[in-house]
């Protein structure tokens, strides 16, 4: 009876780890191959960056060739056409920045895959690789123990024969590998266990370090990518708003002026004045269809709306106009006139 109550009362904290040690194993496997997808997601072009990495290290060659991001491919393609639509300036150089921006994603990414794998991948596949194999190692020796030992209790339960120097020899052994086996478990979780009711409550710390390494790596990376694309499509909204300053905007049918009826009418009795027979009465003037920014001394500054008086045309793309008592010239195609100049 006496055997039996120590007999349980070992195994109760063992089963525990076990099943503890047992969930850690399939945690950091699944998880160390979850990661690696999220990082590198092609598996074909990451067996070709890790036998590349393999070959450079057997050659001394410290430059590794990191795995071919899409992004990468993406900043590859928009420099390549920014070079050959160079006779396009405006759209060239919008293409030729977004692959720089671009590339500079790659290199983030490229830091953090290389933080997470230090970080997180590695602590991870030593525990794997070197602890777990090892309590793996002592709990297949504690089974066979534990069977030896159950073997000879079978024996001596059946001949009601007291316990010979064999029988304690199995069990000083089941014993010693039990308690071995149940310390590397403990050492592997390096917390401490305290049992109550037959359940262990742990204190995890390293786990949660490595952890938190790995979002550390991620949030670094995003904030990284945000900031870099914030950039970039402030740039182009500059570009942008140059370009559309130097497009012509036609006038759309809706907008054009009403059909100025006849100025002569055939009768015999009467004849009709025009509509606009005071045209040569009121001041030339336009409305602004968009808003315009003087980049010069000389151009005048309004917004979508205002009307301008014209002063004079000074070519087919410039009008001299006056608005608020300042006097500039500004885009033809920017207004839409409402009485002609003379």
């Amino acid at each position: 009876m006496i055997l039996y109550k120590r007999f349980v009362s070992c195994f109760i904290p063992f089963f525990n780890l076990k099943k503890l040690i047992d969930s850690y194993k399939a945690f950091y496997e699944d998880v160390q191959k979850r990661v690696i997808d999220c990082l590198e997601p092609n598996p074909n072009a990451r067996k070709r960056a890790w036998a590349s990495a393999a070959v450079n290290k057997i050659q001394g060659n410290t430059n590794n060739e990191n795995y071919p991001h899409a992004e990468g491919f993406l900043s590859d393609c928009f420099l390549e056409y920014g070079k050959q639509l160079s006779q396009q300036p405006g759209l060239s150089l919008a293409l030729i920045q977004c692959g720089e921006a671009y590339n500079k994603i790659v290199e983030s990414k490229n830091q953090s895959v290389d933080e997470t794998k230090s970080g997180y991948l590695k602590p991870i596949s030593e525990k794997l690789h070197r602890d777990i194999r090892k309590i793996s190692v002592l709990r297949r020796k504690v089974e066979n123990k534990r069977l030896t030992f159950a073997h000879r209790k079978n024996v001596l339960e059946k001949t009601n024969a007291h316990p010979d120097q064999a029988f304690e020899e199995c069990r000083i052994q089941y014993e010693d590998s039990l308690a071995a086996s149940t310390a590397a478990m403990s050492n592997f979780l390096d917390t401490e266990v305290i049992t109550l009711y037959y359940f262990a409550l742990f204190i995890f710390v390293e786990q949660i370090k490595t952890l938190s390494n790995f979002v550390n790596a991620q949030l670094s990376f995003y904030q990284d990518a945000a900031r870099i694309l914030s950039d970039l499509h402030g740039e182009l909204e500059m570009r942008c708003d140059h370009a559309r300053r130097q497009t012509p905007y036609p006038i759309s049918s809706n907008d054009a002026l009403p059909d100025i009826p006849s100025l002569c009418h055939e009768s015999t009795n009467f004849q009709i004045k025009p509509k606009y027979d005071d045209n040569s009465k009121r001041t030339p003037q336009c409305v602004a269809l968009y808003n315009f920014t003087a980049e010069s001394p000389f151009e005048l500054s309004f917004c979508k709306g205002e009307s301008i008086n014209l002063i004079e045309q000074i070519d087919d793309n410039w009008y001299l106009g006056e608005l608020n008592g300042q006097e500039g010239h500004f885009p033809t195609n920017f207004v839409h006139v409402t009485c002609p100049l003379p």
